[in-house]
């Protein structure tokens, strides 16, 4: 009986002591679950990301992490933890937390880390704060002055937020990471950083607008310093040969800097180095022979986009941590090196390096990127690329170099998403293999020697499929039918070929073509994982080169296309092109109306070929063209009075066909004053033709300006229609629509206008 009666004692002074302390039964302190609920309190939380804050154990909270013996709250991370792939397709809006730092934060006494990063938050915060992330979360206006009470303060992380002013001058002393990299910060750079931060080990300040000159007696004092990134200012960098720089520097990220034109010889002293990334920084000298032995640590080598002359090694195997090497745009010679095998991100092109292809490359198992385009390479491309070797392979591009032979059939991996092999002297037909490149959305196989039909597989297994390119080869046969079926493909050039037969009308499908893209591609979050991975996070290379098509790692896909007559080289704005070119083939038929649905589509070309018929009265349906040329056929008629409506259009082509009466006088056509455009086509008159449509027999009553003036009438009053409808629902979207009901309302008023033009062009 005593010792239950002890023991039920005990337990009973346990809750006494808990209950004063302000401890619940559960081990979360009371007063610090009410703050949090009050914190809570005014925040919007679209996401439901903080449904689990109820009950009374504020411990097992989402975010909310506890000290196990007192039950302090010490960490509270509410960054926005998104997978990047759902950023990509929705944005971060629909996640985001947005409100004020109130005083409820107060209470958490003992909090050490708070992440607030990728969301709305202002106020201020506790000055016993260890770690304070506010990432991406667009924050404005002039540094508060009140962060220099963090004395406690051990890591800063603010990049990407729009603050302005001055480069901090905060004397904290415990900090050991600053980062405040790609905001709007102007100035000079403070000369005594080591005396308000002499505890920095990583210091970032890429992507402001500082100013003046940044030399060696900036870093005076920063002894402890490990990673130091100062990209893309307007300041010159002015480091003596003889400069000693802390010795324990492992990653060094100046890309976009003013350097040169010297390559530096600094570097060498740094024995630890694992990434120097000194890309487009104004060098213009040759890579002196040490740079390749000076350190065994090397993970990231970006010397890209620079003037840096001299031959490559025969072998780098002997810098086993190599990750990931960009020499690009350069002019390097020699031969492919022999890498490390556990190398994934190799970029060699625009450089004059020669030789064959080496079967070494072959045997780089964790392979994501590769990339030998424009350069001097001969020979054949090695077959042996087996798919369970590469599971990894992203981008293969061999485009622009002197490569004969076949595709080899083992060239494909499960990830292989970017196939690029244009401009060389490759033959043979199209390898069966490449059906099992299920993740292909790029395939690049212009200006080749490449024989036989379009397979149908293409429409079959490719389903992934963006930018089917073609162009210059000597391929026959029809276009096949089924590539309607392509959802994703947005660019097609079967230009300069030997095809036959008719245009398939199941083009008309192609729902990339006719609708608003449905995935919106975030360059800002990007182009945050590039700057982290060049700061040293390369274990997570591969997974981060899978989240986007358009650009990762600084890579961005690209391909050349004819557009206004001309050759030009799409790479950043890749993702926004929308092209048919079906030009210099043996096609014939008319031309089928259901292209004209393709509303998106900004080029179409279908000159030189043998099409017959009149141009579809619904091309008016085209809004968005750019570039239309359908000359050197055999068509016939008038110029439809509906491609007035084609507001976009600054390059026209309808020569040498059959056309006859009056050349449209309004909407673009007065702004296109060049003849040759109607050249070959006599019975055409108006301008900018010099004959008058008066002395043309027969012609004068086949069409009259009264016609165009009514299309003017009926455009003018859909487009005020249009404009109520638009503008009604984008004043209520706002309140009324989510994320995920965007692309349907898009894709309903793509239908309104089809719908509109139906009955304005039946």
């Amino acid at each position: 009986m005593g010792v239950k009666l002890t023991a039920v004692l005990l337990v009973f002074l346990y809750l006494q002591v808990s209950l004063c302390n302000g401890v619940s039964i559960n081990g979360c302190r009371e007063s610090e679950r009410k703050a949090l609920l009050d914190f809570k309190e005014g925040l919007k939380d679209p996401g439901r990301r903080l449904s689990s804050w109820i009950g009374q154990d504020c411990c097992t909270w989402s975010g909310v992490q506890c000290d196990n013996q007192t039950g302090y709250v010490v960490q509270l991370d509410l960054g926005n933890k998104r997978p990047l792939h759902n950023m990509f397709q929705y944005g971060l809006r629909s996640e985001q937390l947005e409100g004020k730092i109130n005083h409820a934060l107060l209470g958490l006494k003992h909090l050490q880390y708070l992440d607030l990063s990728m969301n709305f938050f202002g106020g201020c915060i506790k000055d016993s704060l260890e770690i304070l992330s506010w990432v991406c979360s667009e924050l404005t206006g002039h540094f508060p002055d009140w962060l220099g009470n963090l004395k406690s303060l051990r890591m800063l992380n603010l990049y990407y937020n729009s603050f302005h002013g001055p480069f901090l001058q905060l004397r904290l002393h415990s900090l050991i990471k600053l980062d405040i990299s790609r905001n709007a910060f102007n100035g000079s750079v403070p000369v005594n950083l080591g005396q308000l931060y002499p505890k920095l080990v990583f210091l970032d300040f890429a992507y402001n607008n500082l100013t003046g000159v940044f030399t060696e007696a900036h870093l005076v004092g920063l002894a402890k310093l490990q990673h130091l990134g100062f990209s893309a200012n307007e300041f010159r960098v002015d480091f003596g040969s003889q400069w000693v720089p802390p010795l324990g520097l492992k990653m060094l990220v100046m890309w976009n800097t003013k350097l040169g034109p010297g390559f530096p010889s600094w570097i060498q002293k740094l024995e630890n180095l694992s990434a120097a990334v000194f890309s487009n920084a104004g060098i213009s000298d040759s890579l002196p022979d040490w740079f390749w032995n000076f350190s065994k640590n090397l993970q990231i080598v970006d010397l890209s986009h620079n003037d840096i002359r001299g031959k490559l090694p025969t072998s780098l195997e002997h810098l086993s941590n190599l990750r990931y090497v960009d020499l690009s745009g350069n002019s390097f010679e020699g031969s492919v090196p022999q890498f490390p095998e556990n190398l994934v991100y190799l970029l060699l092109f625009s450089n004059k390096i020669a030789g064959r292809v080496p079967k070494t490359l072959c045997y780089l198992k964790k392979l994501v990127a590769l990339d030998l385009s424009k350069n001097q390479l001969i020979g054949v491309i090695p077959d042996c690329w087996n798919h369970s070797l590469h599971p990894r392979l992203f981008t293969f591009d061999f485009s622009d170099n002197k490569l004969y032979g076949g595709i080899p059939a083992t060239l494909c991996s499960p990830s292989l998403a970017y196939l690029h092999l244009s401009n060389n002297n490759l033959s043979g037909e199209l390898p069966l293999s490449l059906r099992n490149c299920k993740a292909l959305r790029t395939l690049d196989l212009g200006q080749n020697k490449i024989g036989g039909s379009i397979p149908t597989w293409l429409a079959k297994s490719l389903l992934n499929l963006e930018v089917l390119q073609l162009r210059q080869n000597m391929l026959v046969g029809n276009i096949p039918p089924e590539l309607g079926n392509l959802t994703n493909l947005r660019v097609i050039d079967f230009a300069y070929n030997h095809l036959s037969g008719t245009i398939p009308y199941n083009l008309g499908n192609l729902r990339a073509m006719k609708f608003a893209p449905a995935i919106s591609y975030n360059r800002k979050v990007a182009l945050v994982i590039y700057d982290k991975l060049a700061a040293g996070y390369v274990d997570n290379m591969e997974v981060l080169y899978m989240v986007s098509s358009k650009l990762v790692l600084g890579y961005m896909d690209s391909i050349k296309v004819n557009l206004k007559g001309r050759d030009v080289q799409y790479d950043k704005l890749l993702p926004l092109l929308i092209s048919v070119d079906l030009s210099r083939n043996e096609l014939s038929g008319e031309i089928p109306e259901e292209l004209m649905y393709l509303s998106y589509l900004q080029n179409l070309n279908l000159s030189e070929n043998h099409l017959t018929g009149r141009i579809p009265e619904k091309i008016g349906m085209l809004l968005r063209v750019e570039s239309l040329d359908l000359s050197k056929n055999d068509l016939s008629g008038t110029i439809p009075t509906t491609m007035i409506m084609l507001t976009f259009l600054s390059h026209l082509n309808l020569s040498y066909n059959n056309f006859f009466g009056r050349i449209p006088h309004s909407g673009q056509f007065p702004a296109l004053p060049d003849p040759s455009i109607y050249l070959g086509n006599n019975a055409l008159c108006g301008f900018p033709l010099h004959n008058n449509c008066e002395n043309i027999d027969g012609q004068s009553s086949v069409w009259s300006p009264k016609d165009e003036d009514e299309v003017e009438k009926i455009g003018f009053y859909v487009s005020i229609a249009l404009g109520y409808i638009l503008g009604f629902w984008i004043l209520w979207g706002v309140l009324l629509l989510n994320k995920k009901w965007g692309f349907a309302y898009f894709q309903f008023v793509d239908y309104l206008i089809h719908a509109t033009g139906d009955c304005l062009w039946k």
